[in-house]
C-alpha cells in the first residue's frame, strides 16, 4: 500500500424524509442569496422543490433558478448559472437532483470568479480557479457518486467535447440521501446507475499497487451488493430497502474511499467520454461496451497486474478464476441488466475513421490509465476490440 491523507468532509444525511434537515444544514451554512440547480420535472413531482422553497421563505433566502440540466450536462448550462451567480451575488448553490445536475452545480461553483470564456479552459487543464462557491445537495438518483467528491464532467457540444474536473474545493457541503427518492427513477437509467456504480469500483479495484487487500475487499463487497440488489429491481422485487443499500453502494464507490493507498486506473471514463458524445449513448451503457475491452487488452498488456485481479474478482462474484472466463462473466452480467456490451450491439457500425477520431479526442491531453498507459494507438485498439 501507499502513503495517504484522506479527508471526507461532505454531511452525508441519509434515509426517508431526511430532507426535514434542510433547515438546519443551509442556517449553519449561513446561506443568503442560493441558486437552485435542478433538471426538469423531477424534483417537482417528489415535492422537494416546493420544500426548498418553503426553507428558503423561513430562512429569508433569496433564491434564484437555474434548471433543465439535462443528462451529460452542457457549458451553456453551466455559462447561464454562471451569469446568474455573477449577476445576483449569489452565496451558495443547492444541486437537486442526480449526478448530471450535481456535476453542474460543481462546474458553475467554479466559475463564480471566472470569465465565461475562462470555465472552458479550466476543463482543458489550461486554466486554474482560485476559489468556488461552497454547495450542498439533495440526491435523487443512485449513480455517480458526485454526492461526497470534487469531480465534476462536462460536456461542450457545440464543440463535440466532453472533459472533467477533480478538486478538493468542489467537495459538497452536505448531501441529502433520500433512497425513497430514487424509487421512482425509470429502468434505463436506474440500471445505467448500477453499471456506473461497478464502473468507479473497477476503476479503483484495478491499479498496478500491491498489497490492497483491504480496499480490495471492500471493493468486491460492494460490487456483490450492486449486483444482488440491481438483480433484485429486475427480479420485480423492488423496496426501499433495495434502493437503499444501491444509494449507499453508490456513494461508498465515488467517495475515494477504495482508491486510498493505491493507484486507481481511469482510462475506461476516459474513453467513454467520446461515446456518449458522438454517440448519444448514456454514461453507463457507454461503459458497459468500453470497459470489457480495456479489461481484454489490457489482460493482454500486463497480465501480471490484471490476471490475479481479474481471478480474484471471479472467485469471488462467480466462483471462477480464469480471467478470460471472468471478463466474459462481467459482459454477461451487462447483458442481463439489458446492456449492450459490443458497438454491434449497441447499434453503432463503427468506422476507422470514428475510431481514430475517438483516440485522438480520448487521449487529447495525453495518455490515460495507470494499468497500461494508454495513447492513441493503444486507444484506437480498444475501441476496435469493443466493436463486435
Amino acid at each position: 500500500m501507499e502513503n495517504f491523507s484522506y479527508n471526507l468532509p461532505t454531511n452525508i444525511v441519509f434515509g426517508q424524509d431526511q430532507i426535514k434537515n434542510l433547515k438546519t444544514l443551509l442556517k449553519k451554512e449561513k446561506v443568503q442569496r442560493m441558486l437552485l440547480v435542478y433538471g426538469k420535472a423531477a424534483i417537482k413531482k417528489l415535492g422537494i422543490y416546493d420544500y426548498i422553497l418553503e426553507v428558503a421563505k423561513d430562512l429569508d433566502i433569496a433564491i434564484f433558478e437555474e434548471s433543465g440540466v439535462a443528462a451529460n450536462p452542457d457549458m451553456k448550462s453551466v455559462l447561464s448559472g454562471q451569469k446568474i451567480v455573477q449577476d445576483q451575488n449569489i452565496d451558495f448553490i443547492l444541486a437537486a437532483g442526480g449526478g448530471s445536475v450535481i456535476d453542474c452545480a460543481k462546474a458553475i461553483a467554479l466559475s463564480y470568479k471566472l470569465k465565461a470564456s475562462e470555465v472552458w479552459a479550466v476543463f482543458m487543464h489550461k486554466q486554474t480557479f482560485e476559489e468556488a462557491l461552497p454547495l450542498g445537495t439533495i440526491l435523487t438518483l443512485a449513480a455517480t457518486g458526485s454526492e461526497t467528491n470534487g469531480n465534476t464532467v462536462i460536456s461542450y457540444r457545440e464543440i463535440a467535447d466532453k472533459r472533467s474536473v477533480a478538486s478538493q474545493k468542489l467537495v459538497p457541503k452536505f448531501s441529502i440521501i433520500d433512497p425513497s427518492y430514487t424509487l421512482s427513477v425509470p429502468k434505463h437509467h436506474t440500471i445505467a446507475g448500477s453499471i456506473d456504480m461497478m464502473m468507479h469500483i473497477f476503476e479503483q479495484y484495478f491499479s498496478p499497487t500491491l498489497h490492497t487487500s483491504t480496499s480490495d475487499y471492500m471493493s468486491l463487497g460492494l460490487l456483490k451488493s450492486i449486483i444482488e440488489n440491481t438483480e433484485k429491481i429486475l427480479a420485480k422485487k423492488d423496496s426501499y430497502a433495495v434502493r437503499a443499500n444501491l444509494s449507499w453502494a453508490a456513494t461508498l464507490a465515488l467517495s475515494w474511499l477504495l482508491q486510498q493507498g493505491k493507484t486507481g486506473d481511469w482510462a475506461s471514463h476516459r474513453l467513454s467520454y467520446p461515446i456518449t458524445v458522438d454517440y448519444g449513448i448514456t454514461h453507463g451503457y457507454a461503459l458497459a461496451i468500453i470497459q470489457p475491452a480495456w479489461m481484454k487488452v489490457m489482460l493482454d498488456k500486463n497480465p501480471d497486474v490484471m490476471a490475479p485481479r481479474l481471478a480474484q474478482l471471479g472467485q469471488f462474484l462467480y466462483d471462477i478464476n480464469d480471467a478470460q472466463a471472468v471478463i466474459k462473466q462481467i459482459m454477461e452480467t451487462f447483458k442481463t441488466f439489458g446492456a449492450a456490451v459490443t458497438f454491434k450491439e449497441a447499434n453503432v457500425d463503427l468506422s476507422e475513421e470514428a475510431i481514430k477520431r475517438m483516440a485522438e479526442k480520448s487521449v487529447a491531453l495525453g495518455p490515460v490509465g495507470n494499468v497500461v498507459k494508454i495513447d492513441q494507438s493503444l486507444a484506437e485498439a480498444i475501441f476496435r476490440t469493443a466493436k463486435a
